[in-house]
């Protein structure tokens, strides 16, 4: 009776190993009061599906919104786990793409820019086709590029 109680211990045992070993990478929950641009939360939230919103854009003169509505385009990223990002014009596949989150300073060679970017790159060729500062939330995002004379940040939903 013993040698059968330890049996059956060792064995709830092992599924349990075996069930925590398993176990996935959870995707945290950010609230959005508390957007995050932190490399490891950027890599764990980032794959996704980002629906632009709008955009608010501030020139040395003016500030304005652009959106759906004003524009007649809509656009949307779906970020993969795999490092591929399609991006759809108007609900049509435009390009499938590779993308990478880094160090900013990859991009702009100065040490001291420390910010978390995403990087797309051309799937076949390598050559970056574009680059922005992610800040994440569980639900929206905004993408921007601080290196641009006119400030476009682009709001989205993120499913």
């Amino acid at each position: 009776m013993f040698p059968l109680i330890q049996r059956v211990s060792f064995l709830v045992i092992l599924l349990f190993l075996t069930i925590l070993s398993c176990r996935k990478d959870a995707v945290p929950r950010v609230q959005c009061i508390e957007k995050t641009n932190s490399i490891d939360l950027v890599k764990k939230l980032l794959p996704g599906n980002y629906q632009w919103a709008y955009t608010r854009v501030t020139n040395q003169t003016s500030i304005y919104i652009e959106n759906p509505a004003t524009t007649g385009l809509n656009y949307r990223y779906e970020f993969k786990k795999d490092g591929k990002v399609d991006y759809y014009e108007n609900n049509s596949l435009k390009s499938t793409s590779a993308y990478l989150v880094d160090y900013e300073y990859k991009v702009t060679t100065f040490p001291s820019d420390s910010a978390t970017i995403v990087i797309i790159n051309d799937l076949q060729s390598g050559q970056r086709k574009e680059f922005f500062r992610a800040t994440l939330c569980s639900d929206s995002a905004i993408f921007y590029n601080p290196y641009n004379s006119i400030d476009f940040k682009r709001f989205f939903t993120r499913n």
